[in-house]
């Protein structure tokens, strides 16, 4: 009885190594005819869109007026009227020099008038008197010119004493230093209770002001760029002035958020430079620009055209050129060089040849897939996001 157990036992054992041979031959023999699973490469589609072109110059913030405050007259600053940096408005009084000479000069001026008026009044009496009775032959013919000449000498001093009483008025107004214009005042250069020099050589300086609502933006374009800074001729061959638009931004900052327009394109291209110089308008109500800022602008252009778009991410490079890579019919991996345009909303870039709106671009995967090489596409939707309504492209 044991005996015919163990054969049995013998051919099931058997049976099993019989069977689990066979699962493992067959095993291999699927895994031998389907070969290694093909690399799971993710792909878009290019995208086409409408867009303004623009040209990018880089430029700094001027101030659209610039007044260096210097005194007319000599003397002590008795006040300083303001804090350094404040924003001053026009008309405000900055310093005031010390008045009290000014206001002597003023009353011996007056005096000085009193008194020529008083000489006229007598010297016109006398001429008056004698040339009265010049009929009657009492008094020679030259003695009455001789009076008409001292009444025109009088009257010649009161004129002169009158000037100098306005003098003396306007030098005692400019004692108090005022704002020409409404801007950003500097610090001041000489404190209180120093003396100044005024007059218009060697005049003190003491502080300056700088308009900067609306402040400028200047920036150099090579000749090519001539006719873009300029709107086309009228109907006379003169050029129409028009406000071009444009926008900046800061180096500080990610997109071109501030619109402005151009106003100025200089006179004459430079010759040791070939370039011209062209001038842009911004507000500026928070100050937050200041002069002295460099900045990037765009110019608009006026076409918009259809432009095909692949994100940044998917360009390689091979020696000197510049290449995506993309899936063909088959499945495989090729290379095609592209022409790069410019750089879309700061991600996307412009392809302006080597590839067609049907061409499958690997944007996944890229230090992995080699020309010819199998690989298992996973499409992935793309679009360009629009962020808001001005389209800007940079070079």
């Amino acid at each position: 009885m044991k005996k015919h157990n163990i054969q049995s036992i013998g051919i099931v054992l058997s049976m099993s190594l019989l069977i689990t041979s066979a699962i493992v031959s067959c095993s291999n023999s699927t895994a031998a005819e389907q070969g290694p699973q093909a690399l799971a490469t993710p792909y878009i589609i290019p995208s086409t869109e409408k867009i303004t072109d623009w040209s990018e110059y880089i430029g700094r913030f001027e101030a659209s007026e610039r007044v260096e405050i210097r005194s007319r007259v000599d003397g002590y600053i008795q006040s300083v009227n303001f804090r350094d940096g404040d924003v001053v408005k026009k008309g405000q009084t900055l310093f005031v020099i010390d008045q009290r000479p000014f206001y002597t000069a003023l009353k011996q001026a007056e005096a000085d008038k009193l008194q020529a008026e008083a000489d006229l009044l007598r010297t016109q009496s006398d001429y008056d008197r004698i040339a009265s009775v010049q009929d009657s032959r009492a008094v020679s013919a030259e003695e009455v010119e001789q009076r008409k000449q001292i009444a025109k000498s009088a009257e010649a001093r009161l004129m002169a004493a009158n000037a100098r009483l306005e003098e003396a008025r306007l030098n005692l107004g400019y004692t108090e230093i005022k704002a020409p214009i409404t801007g950003k005042i500097s610090e001041d250069f000489v404190n209180r209770g120093n003396y100044i020099t005024g007059g218009a050589a060697n005049a003190t300086l003491l502080t300056t002001v700088l308009a900067v609502d609306p402040i400028h933006f200047y920036f150099e374009g090579n000749e090519d760029d001539f006719a873009r800074f300029h709107s086309s001729r009228g109907a006379n061959g003169e050029r129409t002035k028009t406000h071009k638009p444009v926008v900046v931004k800061l180096s500080s900052e990610d997109s071109y958020s501030r619109e402005g327009y151009m106003d100025f394109v200089d006179n004459e291209i430079q010759r040791n430079t070939g370039t011209i110089r062209g001038r842009a308008v911004f507000k500026n109500p928070d100050m937050q620009l200041e002069a002295g800022m460099f900045g990037r602008l765009r110019l608009l252009e006026k076409n918009r055209t259809d432009a095909i778009l692949i994100p940044e991410k998917a360009i390689s490079s091979s020696q000197s050129q510049k290449i995506v890579y993309t899936i063909g019919p088959d499945s495989t991996v090729q290379v095609k060089p592209v022409k790069l345009g410019k750089l879309y909303r700061e991600k996307y870039r412009i392809i302006t040849g080597g590839l067609t709106t049907e061409d499958r671009i690997i944007t996944g995967n890229l230090l992995k897939v080699r020309p010819g090489m199998k690989v298992r596409p996973q499409q992935q939707s793309f679009a360009v996001k629009q962020q808001d309504s001005i389209s800007v492209a940079s070079r």
